[in-house]
């Protein structure tokens, strides 16, 4: 049975689990979250749906039985780049690793609570995305999710260590690139006297500045706290690839930092804002623009 969203679904995910009730609970998680699943009770089941070239299998292996392990020889000889988690209650997991014969496996501990399918899917996925990009960080997909732990566990401790030294508020951030940290930054607003200098922003001109290239394709960005819109604005036009986040808006406002005022004006056309604005000397002004067209050696992108 296949489950089917009318959007484009975020990826296509093939699940193995002999338990129904188990499988559609796990199928409606994963719908509800924009992923389109294939459902299958057994490894014989599965086979079918592979010509529809998933973007990961979700494997209930805790029976080992024998047409599960077919089921993963399949896999292995046709279909070996194709990334796979395996579901299990047992803690013997180099057991099971073993008796597969895969050398990179990850696994998610049954019973599956929804914020460790998701994390473990998210984790997969993003593994997988970033080994084809070659930006990435390298090892198996559980290596590089204790990475990302420790890229965010430096950017809080900048937002502890910097708001200790009364440089500004309580956040920090850095940006890494194939596996190193390349920018750091933290809120220096009150000790620079510069309302855009944010955690996200001031880790953005040091990693530039380190690469001596305004384009930060290729890095991403793990910051304390949920962007700000100023902030997810630079990091948009910094061209990142990914943010990586610890605290939510919700938790910044709760304690005196509330953006929910920016994020309402932003949506609203102009003449509804808040700060007036006005048109002015545009005529004059768009000649500059045309000699931006004629001009020869931009250096702007």
């Amino acid at each position: 049975m296949t489950s089917e969203l009318a959007a484009e679904p975020r990826a296509n995910i093939l699940l193995v689990e002999p338990n129904m009730i188990t499988r559609k609970l796990i199928t409606g998680i994963l719908t509800k979250n924009g992923f389109r699943t294939f459902e299958a009770a057994n490894g014989d089941e599965a086979v079918a749906f592979l010509s529809k070239l998933p973007d990961l299998v979700l494997l209930d292996v805790e029976d080992g039985s024998a047409d599960h392990l077919g089921f993963v020889r399949k896999l292995q000889k046709d279909h070996a780049r194709m990334p796979l988690i395996a579901m299990l209650e047992l803690a013997d997991r180099e057991g099971i690793q073993k008796s597969l014969g895969l050398e990179r496996l990850s696994f998610i501990e049954k019973p599956v609570m929804p914020d460790a399918l998701l994390a473990g899917i998210e984790t997969q996925l993003q593994w997988e995305a970033s080994q084809k990009n070659g930006t990435a960080l390298t090892g198996t997909a559980a290596e590089v999710d204790e990475q990302r732990r420790a890229f965010m566990r430096r950017a809080i401790d900048l937002s502890q260590q910097k708001m200790d030294e009364n440089c500004g508020g309580p956040f920090g951030a850095v940006i890494v690139k194939g596996g190193k940290i390349i920018g750091e930054g933290w809120n220096c607003v009150t000790s620079t006297n510069d309302p855009t200098a944010h955690a996200e922003v001031t880790a953005i001109r040091n990693a530039a500045a380190s690469l001596k290239d305004f384009n930060l394709a290729g890095c991403e960005i793990y910051t304390s706290c949920e962007p700000c819109p100023m902030c997810l604005s630079a990091i948009y036009w910094a061209r990142l690839d990914k943010i990586f986040y610890a605290n939510m808006r919700e938790d910044a406002e709760r304690i005196g930092f509330d953006d929910a005022f920016l994020y309402a004006e932003v949506a609203l056309p102009e003449n509804k804002r808040s700060l007036p604005s006005y048109r002015l000397l545009r005529e004059e002004a768009k000649i500059v623009f045309e000699n931006w067209m004629k001009k020869q050696d931009k250096t702007a992108y």
